[in-house]
């Protein structure tokens, strides 16, 4: 029963209901009221919305010296029409994002005014947009809503590169703001709306190692440059270690064909006034860049260089510390942030991705080749690494929480490009990458907290489906049956004209409950006598639950 309470509702996707009972934050002036949680909103629509990646990293707010990643979160929205069917809609509405606060008050509705990216952007990405504008042209979310962008090949609402930044209108660093979601009828009339996070962070470390007087390791070979401004000292001793192990006088020439004028080193290409973009020489799959000939991707050469890197809080490599703190949280956000915060946020990112070395593989496509749900969700199990006893990761022909073959390129099967139950995205449903409900992070949690009552993967099919929803035994996502009293009372004739066998997958070979038929809350059904039962949160639904077994009786 959990296999729909574990899905039972891909399209039971996300839209923050306003009128849901959740408290509004406290909101300060100047914010939309919808942005509040107060304005009355169309009972007969769900908005679902999630952010494409569980967290975006960008370089802070000091972009002079180099870049590795720019202010670019990309929102999804698909708008449900609910009934039987539920139906997708993709024309004659107005989807748009705004700045609102979280439960603390924190609201962060501006970027320009917290960081120099506008003043470098220019020589950094040869693109010059006006403030608060992203690389691809779509506005930091505001006061102001901000209009998607419909997606008629991928089948969703987009904004792609929201130039968000880690630093609310206070000044505090908060790497999960939060945006309200707003669809609207081409009168104005309220639809729904989802509140989401828009995931960022700034913390990575680097000056663990790099930062002058640290690690000796990491000095370069004409010394510490001790510049007085912290995150410049940084960002320089790291274009001079470069310089010490690579010659990029034979690239000069590609570089200027691209736009691209830099010095005989990168460090005289900083000081002359030109910051240096890791990806203008290093493809990275994450900006679309293609890097040079001859030139290994952004991905492979940082994960192989730093690998065996000693860290010296522990005196042991990175590729060998089995803990997340002392490896992947040194470059990715980190210690504060703990970007990896969803349902798997115990399994370590090693057990997944491989330890540092391994993830750096040159065969390895960055950002399209990674690991897939099937991996461990796979034959009724659920296994805490997604490699083999051989090292390998993980292959089976059991499909049913498989993430789609080929997307979006050939030989890639990424979840967050992927999609099933009435065309819906899995990010709909389950949430971002390392962000899937329920989070460790509260503002994750208002989305389905709003949409079903509890913090959860969306399980309930009233989020999308009306109560005419009849009690099919496999047509949820992932081929799993309605949930609630509907298929209480329908199980029976169910399981006398098709057997119990189809039951053991989520059930339970004996039938006794497993991980995919726990409860997520407490429910109460009402049996054939007319007598109720209640069932706690974290129970594992079963045959013995209310019979003799998968036989039947009493």
């Amino acid at each position: 029963m959990k296999r729909l309470l574990l899905l039972s509702v891909t399209l039971a996707l996300l839209m923050l209901s306003v009128g849901t009972g959740i408290a509004s934050s406290p909101t300060p002036a100047g914010l939309p009221e919808v942005a509040r949680g107060n304005t009355p909103q169309a009972s007969g629509y769900t908005l679902t919305a999630w952010s494409e990646l569980g967290m975006h990293c960008i370089d802070g707010k000091d972009y002079r010296v180099f870049s590795v990643l720019p202010p670019y979160n990309t929102v999804h929205a698909q708008l449900v029409k609910k009934g039987e069917p539920p139906m997708l809609v993709t024309s004659g509405v107005t989807i748009t994002y705004q700045a609102m606060a979280d439960a603390s008050g924190s609201v962060n509705s501006n970027s320009s005014k917290k960081t120099n990216f506008w003043t470098w952007a220019g020589k950094l990405f040869l693109a010059s947009p006006p403030p608060d504008v992203g690389l691809a042209g779509y506005k930091t979310q505001s006061k102001t809503p901000q209009p998607m962008t419909y997606n008629a090949t991928l089948g969703y609402w987009e904004a792609v590169g929201i130039p968000t930044v880690p630093y609310d209108d206070k000044g505090k660093f908060n790497p999960f703001p939060m945006a309200a979601v707003v669809a609207r009828d081409l009168n104005g009339n309220l639809l729904a709306v989802a509140k989401i996070v828009l995931p960022v962070s700034d913390e990575m470390t680097c000056k663990n190692c790099h930062a002058s007087g640290t690690d000796p390791n990491a000095e370069p070979a004409h010394g510490w440059l001790n510049y007085p401004d912290p995150a410049k000292d940084v960002k320089g001793n790291i274009l001079a270690k470069h310089d010490d192990r690579f010659d990029i006088t034979p690239y000069l020439a590609q570089l200027k064909t691209n736009g691209w004028t830099y010095k005989s080193t990168l460090l005289q290409t900083a000081k002359s006034g030109t910051p240096v973009l890791c990806a203008a020489c290093h493809s990275d799959n994450a900006l679309g860049l293609p890097g040079l000939n001859g030139i290994g991707s952004l991905s492979s050469d940082m994960h192989v260089l730093h690998g065996p890197q000693v860290n010296p809080a522990t005196g042991l490599p990175l590729d060998q510390n089995p803990d997340d703190l002392n490896s992947c949280y040194l470059c990715h956000p980190g210690p504060v942030t703990q970007c990896k915060r969803g349902a798997m946020n115990k399994v370590s990112c090693q057990n997944c991705h491989g330890i540092v070395t391994h993830v750096g593989d040159p065969a390895r496509n960055p950002w399209f080749i990674e690991p897939s749900c099937q991996m461990c969700h796979n034959n009724s199990l659920r296994y805490d690494t997604a490699f083999d006893s051989n090292g390998l990761w993980r292959q089976t022909s059991d499909q049913t929480f498989a993430t789609n073959p080929d997307v979006p390129i050939k030989g890639a099967d990424l979840y967050r490009f992927s999609s099933g139950h009435g065309g819906m995205y899995c990010g709909s449903c389950h949430n971002s990458p390392h962000a899937e409900f329920p989070s460790l992070q509260a503002n994750d949690n208002v989305y389905p907290i709003a949409l079903q009552g509890y913090a959860a993967k969306i399980t309930e099919c009233s989020v999308c489906h009306t109560s005419g929803l009849s009690a099919t035994p496999n047509g949820g996502p992932h081929g799993v049956h309605i949930i609630g009293q509907a298929w209480v009372n329908a199980h029976p004739d169910y399981v006398d004209n098709h057997g119990h066998q189809a039951c053991a997958y989520c059930h339970g070979a004996d039938y006794k409950g497993l991980a995919l038929s726990e409860a997520k809350v407490s429910r109460t059904f009402t049996l054939d006598d007319g007598k109720k039962k209640t069932f706690p949160a974290g129970h594992q639904f079963n045959c013995y639950d209310c019979h003799n077994g998968p036989n039947g009786g009493d």
